[in-house]
């Protein structure tokens, strides 16, 4: 059932009995209007997460319309320049700002102000998305947006990987997949090796494991030198990321205490391993997000992001002055869990086929029988283009197992097996 639509207050009272148990800080009321407005015209920003823009987009498009209604000549000019380019962040930087003195003012004095800081309020209660719209000044395409070649980055491995089967701390797993001209996600995977390479715990005691399915190994070749192991999954139908994440931690992570799943556009920080390793030192402590929200980065800034952290070597990505989107609180990307824990649970659900629902499912299942963490890592999503999740009727890939019940897949399952290709889901 989709969610019900967003109505704005009609009167000063609605908005006063609203307000109580919203957020009213001028300065995250201020950057949430801006957001919404950036939304509203930046098809790349919404594309980040389609679900999620459209399960608020009514809420986003009010306070838009709440800030392009307001009678004030510095907001007005500061929220034409960003309709008309959404990549502005010198723009954003001056609505924000011209949004916050405005806000600060006392309520009542401004039918306009009050609506907007309703809407505003609104959009950060519910929405969970948050444009971060980067350092003013910053280039948004051109010769300076270029990405780094894929090559260089894998020639420029801070270490090289060691190939041992002996046990380790932790192992990442790394599902792929790519067809032949899908060169933002090859680049990404190059660029998040390359971190994992340049990681202040000791080499030897962490195992990067790539898992490629397809129906056959495009990229074996460029990655198997360049991670611990490399297995290949051969699946020609839609990709299931539950079936080759399985694989990996089957054929390619034991025998490892911690295992991490990591998607190949998520860039990391250089003490990501040894943060994780430490943090499970901690009694209790059986799985982890290490992030709270994930910022998705727009194009220009997904090549900046890859060029400080793995060819400037620097320690992250920098993320701070860099544009994109907050997802809040998303459940995949990177979760962090001992290999126990995933056994007990028989791994992820197999039935899952094509984009959307597999993460969410995962997580459901580990929190029931482990405690998840979360923390505030500096992890940054690579751009690329984005998956279908839908099928030619429109019905999301993840509805197939939806119907047979999220959380449904069963503990004992003989998960990861290479010797049958990936199941399909029910009804299929």
């Amino acid at each position: 059932m989709p969610p019900a639509r967003y109505h704005p207050p009609d009167t000063a009272g609605e908005i006063a009995a609203m307000s109580a148990a919203r957020p009213s800080e001028p300065a995250a009321l201020a950057a949430a209007a801006t957001s919404s407005l950036v939304l509203v015209h930046d098809p790349v920003s919404r594309a980040v997460a389609p679900d999620y823009w459209n399960w608020s987009a009514d809420a986003h498009h009010a306070a838009a319309e709440a800030l392009t209604a307001l009678d004030d000549d510095r907001v007005g000019a500061a929220a034409a320049r960003l309709a008309s380019d959404p990549t502005d962040g010198a723009a954003a930087a001056a609505l924000t700002a011209a949004l916050t003195a405005l806000l600060r003012r006392p309520g009542g004095e401004n039918e306009g102000v009050d609506g907007l800081r309703a809407a505003a309020a609104r959009t950060e209660s519910l929405s969970r998305l948050l444009v971060q719209p980067g350092a003013p000044g910053r280039p948004a395409a051109g010769p300076a947006a270029e990405a780094p070649d894929t090559a260089d980055l894998l020639a420029a491995l801070a270490s090289k990987p060691h190939g041992g089967t002996h046990p380790v701390d932790a192992a990442v797993v790394i599902p792929f997949r790519a067809p032949d001209d899908a060169t933002g996600r090859v680049r990404n995977l190059a660029a998040v090796l390359n971190a994992l390479a340049d990681q202040s715990h000791p080499r030897e005691r962490y195992r990067v494991v790539v898992v490629e399915s397809d129906g056959r190994p495009h990229w074996r070749e460029l990655f198997a030198g360049a991670c611990d192991a490399y297995v290949f999954a051969p699946d020609p139908g839609r990709f299931n990321k539950s079936w080759t994440v399985n694989v990996g931690v089957v054929h390619g992570a034991r025998p490892a205490e911690l295992v991490c799943v990591l998607d190949g556009d998520i860039l990391v920080d250089r003490d990501f391993v040894a943060r994780a390793v430490e943090r499970f030192r901690r009694p209790g402590t059986q799985a982890h997000w290490p992030f709270e929200d994930m910022l998705f980065l727009d194009p220009a800034s997904s090549a900046e992001a890859v060029r400080t952290r793995c060819l400037d070597a620097a320690p992250d990505p920098g993320q701070d002055r860099l544009r994109g989107v907050h997802l809040r609180r998303p459940p995949g990307g990177c979760v962090w869990l001992r290999e126990d824990l995933f056994t007990r649970i028989g791994g992820m659900d197999e039935r899952f086929c094509g984009w959307g629902g597999e993460d969410q499912d995962f997580v459901w299942r580990a929190e029931r029988y482990g405690p998840m963490d979360r923390h505030r890592d500096p992890l940054v999503h690579l751009h690329h283009d984005r998956a279908a999740h839908r099928g030619d009727d429109g019905v999301p890939f993840y509805d197939e197992v939806e119907r047979a019940g999220f959380c449904s897949w069963p503990c004992d399952s003989d998960f990861g097996r290479l010797d049958r290709n990936s199941p399909q889901p029910p009804g299929a």
